[in-house]
């Protein structure tokens, strides 16, 4: 396919999705005709796989005198959590092109069911890591077949309105998450997160079973087996100048503040002497700027475009990484110092991450399930290695955190650069 994306032909407007799909009629089911339904939908789908991530860490000394293991084994178990998340979806979204959206959610969220059960029964600290492993290969079926149904269903920037309600889970749920695990942690102990995992999986797999129509035109046409799908689709793709630069945007903005949110206890909690306690509530604050930015790109998006949402987004995002090293640089150490700038960095990123991984996504319609695999992969992966680095620089100060917030926000801003100019975006 050209660098240009393409409408396709389930696109209809700002109103509603197609009334037939597949020679199927979709009034039968909720999803995804209903908007409030669907935008809830996809925020329980988007909590499972990004509040898994943190809604642990109060747990960690507990899971870790419990299991005689050492703090760099139990932090272990947040690294393969990300990075089988990233790897699994390379998996989801050819299968849910080849065998439709409904049915790459069943197994998705079933193996996150038995995740979180192997986690809750663990009897070693090994048995925890593999859970946390499934849990995560389960988990990121979630946001990869949501955007692909949000695809099949409206058109780009009608699709990143949406998203732009459902983003805000993306980095809202692991900063609320440790709230809630805290409070289960004192009154039920550490193995009740898992608990609670469980159940939420089981939820929302039984809301998709009873709830959700198949969305993808093209299921049951796919004659190719879904690995040769992925080795033929996914160089095609990283071809594509427009799915490029929206995914190392998407993917920068996301090492920014998964990179914050891995750093902020120790900066805070270990230099500033911030309570555990507290540290919950404080870190909150940065995310009502999120809800904010979501608010602000709903009622942009249409009117300025998904490309120009992206710039203006990716601008702010610079701004806030900027002034934290800049904070940092010149002494300046304390909360607000850590707080306001990454406030933000996570207003920017609500305005710029719906339209840049629909963007993504839109410069292969036809592959709209494989496109999203791709581009999360890459987007967790980036993620993944930004913290792992500013782990490795460590040096008991706020600085190497900084730095690399400041060095994604900047990459995401020089990622946009990839986009060939003269061309206009697909509406």
């Amino acid at each position: 396919m050209a660098d240009s994306p393409a409408s396709g032909s389930k696109q209809n407007g700002d109103t509603s999705p197609p009334s037939r799909v597949s020679g199927r009629s979709v009034k039968s089911r909720v999803l995804p005709n209903n908007i409030p339904l669907l935008v809830i939908w996809m925020l329980g789908l988007m909590t499972v796989g990004f509040s898994t991530i943190s809604i642990y860490t109060p747990s960690m000394p507990a899971i870790a005198e419990y299991f005689d293991a050492t703090s760099a084994q139990v932090q272990i178990t947040i690294s393969v959590y990300m990075l089988a998340f990233a790897v699994a979806q390379l998996v989801y979204g050819p299968l849910a092109d080849a065998r439709g959206r409904r049915a790459a959610l069943f197994l998705g969220l079933s193996i996150y069911i038995i995740g979180s059960a192997i986690c809750f029964s663990a009897t070693s600290i090994e048995m925890l890591t593999i859970g946390r492993a499934v849990q995560a290969f389960g988990a990121c079926s979630g946001p990869v077949v949501s955007r692909a149904v949000l695809r099949d269903s409206f058109s780009r920037d009608r699709s990143a309105q949406i998203m732009a309600y459902v983003g805000m889970a993306v980095v809202v749920a692991p900063a609320f998450a440790p709230v809630l695990g805290g409070y289960l942690q004192v009154a039920f102990g550490w193995q009740s997160i898992f608990i609670f995992l469980t159940f939420l999986g089981a939820l929302m797999l039984f809301v998709t079973w009873t709830g959700l129509e198949e969305t993808n035109p093209d299921q049951g046409k796919v004659r190719r087996g879904v690995f040769r799908e992925m080795m033929t689709s996914y160089p095609e793709m990283l071809r594509s100048r427009y799915f490029l630069a929206f995914t190392l945007q998407t993917g920068f903005g996301a090492g920014a503040i998964f990179t914050y949110i891995a750093g902020a206890p120790f900066v805070l909690i270990e230099m500033l002497g911030v309570r555990p306690d507290l540290y919950g509530w404080i870190v909150v604050f940065p995310s009502l700027f999120n809800f904010f930015g979501s608010y602000v790109a709903s009622r942009l998006t249409v009117r300025l475009g998904g490309d120009r949402m992206v710039i203006f987004g990716t601008v702010i995002i610079c701004i806030g990484g900027l002034t934290m090293l800049g904070l940092a640089l010149a002494g300046v150490t304390s909360v607000v110092a850590i707080i306001g700038p990454a406030a933000i960095i996570l207003f920017g990123l609500a305005n710029t991450w719906p339209s840049s991984s629909q963007g993504a996504i839109n410069a292969f319609p036809e592959r709209a399930g494989t496109a999203s695999s791709l581009n999360g992969f890459l987007m967790m992966s980036i993620a993944a290695g930004m913290t792992l680095l500013a782990g490795a620089l460590r040096d008991g100060t706020q600085l190497p955190m900084t730095w690399v917030v400041a060095g994604c926000c900047v990459g995401a801003l020089l990622s946009l650069l990839l986009l060939p100019r003269g061309k206009r975006e697909s509406e």
